[in-house]
């Protein structure tokens, strides 16, 4: 009853005390009138009269409640339209689709932030595509999972064989390989641009990839037939997704990189790189068991695929 009155307004109140007092009136004929017809007609014509506010009356309160559910799903609605077109929201796009958006992304960056597995892409698109840029330092910041941690690398492969059971990649070896010619190719790009690198390892690893720069994100997984997200700056989820990046780093390990690296010799280059990074980087290549084969360390040199640009503005 509380609860029903409290939707009463102003206007609600008068007609209510209308009706009441109506009612009332009702009785004065009953007690000094009930003997004759027209008092019993005045008595049915005054309670007909308060029956009629009484029932616009509820009417009106029903409906205004109405009103505001249907207002309420209005506002609703067009904080979703304006999502759906705001070009600060955020938007999936279809699976066929990210790669252009990807290289659309790519195109018109001056920087680029990066955090996912074996980086096959920062390798074959990112590194040439950003050396292109000659009029400004383009600082290049990367999250991958270390190469030196075996069992890292083991539990990644695990993760990608669930998501991709076909892909001849979803091996730790192969990955592991992988992920040192990417950090070869990096430097080896910077010493014929004007990238920087910024390349920190990870103790743990996401399902979630993460590429874009200070305008836009792209999130996607490894899952090739899955959607991705994507986010542009002034939107609540960019700016996020940039705190995280580099909160993330603060429980990760930041690799000290050469100042320079040469794929002019092809192996002896890799091996000379690597025994380098194992000096500047002791406590991050502790356990690494660097063991390769003369044709594996070809592997490495191979899946950098730096020998297949001579300058830094060929891709």
């Amino acid at each position: 009853m509380k609860a029903f009155f409290s939707k009463f307004s102003k206007v609600d109140w008068v007609s209510f005390a209308s009706c009441v007092a109506l009612f009332a009136l009702t009785l004065i004929p009953i007690f000094f009138d009930v003997s004759t017809t027209g008092g019993w007609l005045r008595a049915a014509l005054i309670s007909l009269v308060a029956l009629t506010i009484s029932t616009v009356v509820l009417a009106q309160i029903s409906a205004r409640e109405s009103d505001k559910v249907l207002a309420g799903n209005v506002r609703t609605l067009q904080s979703l339209v304006s999502s759906a077109v705001d070009q600060n929201a955020v938007h999936e796009i279809p699976a066929g689709h990210i790669r252009h958006v990807l290289d659309e992304m790519l195109g018109s960056s001056k920087e680029w932030y990066f955090r996912g597995g074996s980086a096959r892409w920062q390798r074959e698109c990112v590194l040439p595509g950003l050396a292109q840029v000659t009029d400004r330092p383009v600082q290049y910041k990367v999250q991958v999972i270390s190469p030196f941690e075996s069992d890292l690398c083991d539990k990644y492969a695990v993760y990608r064989r669930k998501s991709r059971p076909d892909d001849e990649r979803a091996d730790p070896v192969r990955i592991q390989m992988e992920l040192l010619a990417f950090i070869y190719a990096a430097v080896v790009w910077a010493s014929r641009s004007k990238i920087v690198p910024h390349i920190t390892l990870l103790h743990r690893f996401s399902p979630f990839r993460l590429d874009g720069n200070s305008e836009s994100f792209l999130i996607t997984v490894a899952d090739p037939k899955c959607n991705g997200l994507r986010t542009k700056a002034g939107n609540w989820y960019h700016a996020s997704l940039l705190d995280e990046f580099e909160f993330e780093a603060g429980y990760a390990t930041p690799l000290t990189l050469p100042m320079e690296a040469s794929d002019a010799e092809g192996v002896a280059d890799v091996k000379q790189f690597f025994q380098r990074i194992r000096e500047l980087n002791h406590d991050a290549t502790v356990n690494w068991k660097e063991d390769y084969t003369d044709e594996e360390w070809g592997k490495i040199y191979d899946f950098a695929g730096t020998s297949n640009a001579e300058s830094a503005g060929a891709i």
